[in-house]
């Protein structure tokens, strides 16, 4: 009996070089699979478990310094709030487990100058003047989870915690009750923070990329005492390094004020090294 393959390339009806045909989508198709991934990872690895390449940098207004030490190791920092506000992270990769990329990031921040520095009266007083801050320091820890999904999207999944160590316990009433800055600062005062989230990364051309966003933080304390985010973004992709991402920002909370809906436009700028 005659193979199917043979039949069908004996066929009438179909081109006589149709087995050219099958062999360039057979050699081509995975290379196209791989070049997605590819340009995917390298362009928008922030969020993910995956690393900045060793040697490499980049950074954003708001996103973080990142500067890759080894396959292994990732420095990063917000460097534009490094003078007001001192910080500093690194993200480890624990390599590949089952059909995850895993990795963990550790970060350590001192906020009290920062604190201090906004507590007065007038345009850009966020804090009361009545009110000062002794030594803080803020450590967090969290680890990731990234899985590939079909050719072009990415999925991750995150955990973890951040907890202050004080000299004395700030005062409750001197907080600076904005959506996306008290979530990250509740534990300052009290409690520690519990945040999980999930996130979505796609390809929707060589240059163009999305990515949806879901965070909850929760702080273990009787009141204001949980927060969610969810974040849409389009990142456009140039030559070079240079990368412009906008889109939205939608929260929720409970404020000392009470409960509070709020949308949000959001824009960045990366750049860094050349092309990775």
């Amino acid at each position: 009996m005659k193979s199917i393959c043979s039949k069908i390339l004996k066929h009438k009806k179909l081109p006589k070089n149709l087995w050219i045909y099958l062999a360039f989508a057979f050699f081509t198709i995975p290379d196209l699979t791989f070049s997605q991934e590819s340009i995917l990872f390298k362009s928008w690895g922030y969020n993910t478990a995956y690393l900045i390449d060793k040697g490499k940098w980049e950074t954003g207004i708001f996103q973080p310094f990142r500067l890759g030490l080894n396959d292994k190791l990732e420095l990063r920092s917000n460097i534009f709030i490094m003078p007001l506000l001192p910080n500093a992270g690194v993200k480890i990769s624990h390599g590949q487990i089952g059909e995850f990329q895993v990795a963990s990031e550790h970060s350590v921040s001192y906020p009290t100058l920062f604190l201090n520095l906004v507590s007065f009266k007038g345009t850009g007083g966020l804090i009361s003047p009545q009110y000062d801050f002794d030594f803080i320091l803020s450590l967090a820890n969290s680890i990731i989870i990234s899985k590939p999904v079909g050719t072009s999207s990415l999925f991750s999944a995150d955990a973890g915690f951040a907890f202050s160590i004080r000299k004395t316990k700030p005062d409750y009433n001197a907080t600076i009750d904005l959506p996306l800055i008290y979530p990250r600062m509740a534990n300052y005062y009290e409690g520690v923070s519990i945040k999980t989230g999930v996130t979505f990364k796609g390809t929707l051309s060589k240059s163009l990329f999305f990515e949806e966003n879901l965070k909850l933080f929760l702080i273990t304390r009787d009141s204001e005492n949980i927060f969610i985010e969810n974040f849409g973004t389009i990142m456009w992709k140039t030559k070079g390094s240079f990368r412009l991402k906008g889109g939205y920002v939608l929260s929720w909370g409970k404020y000392p004020f009470g409960n509070h809906t709020q949308l949000w436009p959001v824009i960045d700028i990366i750049f860094g090294s050349k092309e990775r």
